[in-house]
């Protein structure tokens, strides 16, 4: 791939993620908020590259080429970029997972249905390999609680795909 034209990440303030993009033609910016990524419409990136200050008055000198503005942002590889931004993904997931099946759950505990073990769903994430156990949905890991997740594996599967997983395959024992 020419070098002019890859995907860059950068890290923003040490917490937040962006791209750089070559697409139809043209630099695309856009930066991972809220489990999905959005264009960099205020130009946060392009910002912090030219060290934009935008709290320097219009025509100060110092208005661009803030060195502590360029200090905010670094290049970060793939892998880096990948792993944050599926903490994040995950973590959002997480918590949907346990409001979702919290009824379920306490019907399931009133009259289970069946026990398990080694029950897990796996995927790759961005690129990078993922586990989704028990706990992942708000259950604990005992045999019981396993048979509950195999009952709504499909959702769990169905969540990732929509979060853009790929290669989803679940797994479990019954006990």
């Amino acid at each position: 791939m020419d070098k002019e034209r890859e995907t860059i990440y950068y890290l923003i303030r040490g917490k937040l993620v962006g791209r750089r993009a070559w697409e139809d033609g043209h630099v695309r910016d856009c930066l991972f908020r809220d489990g999905r990524w959005e264009p960099d419409d205020h130009a946060l990136i392009m910002g912090h590259l030219l060290g934009f200050d935008p709290y320097e008055p219009e025509g100060s000198p110092y208005r661009f080429g803030c060195l502590d503005r360029m200090d905010e942002i670094e290049r970060i590889p793939e892998k880096q970029a990948s792993e944050r931004v599926n903490g994040q993904v995950l973590a959002n997931l997480r918590a949907l997972w346990k409001e979702k099946f919290r009824e379920r759950k306490t019907a399931w505990d009133a009259a289970p249905g069946w026990p398990s073990k080694l029950v897990k769903t796996e995927c790759l994430l961005n690129g990078l390999p993922v586990e989704i156990w028990p706990e992942d949905i708000g259950v604990t890991s005992d045999c019981w609680d396993q048979g509950f997740m195999e009952t709504v594996q499909n959702e769990v599967e169905a969540d990732l795909a929509a979060a853009g997983a790929t290669k989803i395959y679940s797994f479990g024992y019954i006990d």
